[in-house]
C-alpha cells in the first residue's frame, strides 16, 4: 500500500487548466495516507516534490518566488501553496483582460531632404542615381526587362514613301 501511495505522489502533476487548490487538496490527501501508513516525510522533501510536479511554464516563476525565501526553514507547505495560487490568480487576470495589441503604423518614408530651386529645375538624371540594388539581382531582373514575359523595347521607325 505504502508503494502506491509513493507512486501516485511521484506521478502526480498538477493541471495548469484547472483550479489548483482542488488539486493541491488531493495531494495532500495522499501525503496523509502516506502519514496513516506510518511514513512521514519532511516538508521541505513534500515542497520539492510539489515544485517539480508544477508545469513547466510555471516552475521558473514560481520556483523563483520560492527560492527567494531568507532560508530553507522557511519553504512551507504553505508558502508554496500560495505562491501557486498567486500564480493562477495573475493567469486569471490576464485571460481576463489580455493586452491589447497596438497595431503599428506605417511610417511615411521620404526621399530625403528638401531641396532647393536649382536642384529642383536641374534636368532629370533617370537611371543616373546611385540607389542601392539588392542583394543577387542585377539589371535583368529590374522592372521592364527581358525575361519576365515581356519583351525587350526595340524602337519603331517608319518610313512615309
Amino acid at each position: 500500500m505504502i508503494y502506491w501511495i509513493f507512486v501516485q505522489i511521484w506521478e502526480w502533476r498538477l493541471s495548469p487548466n484547472r483550479v489548483p487548490q482542488g488539486q493541491l487538496n488531493h495531494l495532500l490527501m495522499l501525503y496523509n495516507q502516506l502519514e496513516a501508513e506510518g511514513q512521514t516525510l519532511l516538508t521541505l522533501t513534500k515542497v520539492i516534490t510539489l515544485l517539480n510536479a508544477l508545469p513547466k511554464d510555471w516552475q521558473q516563476l514560481v520556483t523563483h518566488h520560492i527560492l527567494n525565501q531568507p532560508a530553507v526553514a522557511n519553504i512551507t507547505w504553505a508558502v508554496v501553496t500560495a505562491a501557486i495560487g498567486n500564480h493562477w490568480d495573475r493567469l486569471q487576470a490576464h485571460k481576463k483582460h489580455p493586452q491589447t495589441k497596438v497595431n503599428k503604423l506605417l511610417a511615411v518614408q521620404h526621399k530625403g531632404p528638401n531641396q532647393t530651386l536649382q536642384q529642383q529645375m536641374a534636368p532629370y538624371q533617370g537611371s543616373l542615381s546611385k540607389a542601392p540594388q539588392k542583394k543577387g539581382k542585377g539589371k535583368a531582373h529590374t522592372r521592364g526587362a527581358q525575361g519576365k514575359g515581356q519583351k525587350a523595347w526595340k524602337p519603331c521607325v517608319n518610313f512615309l514613301e
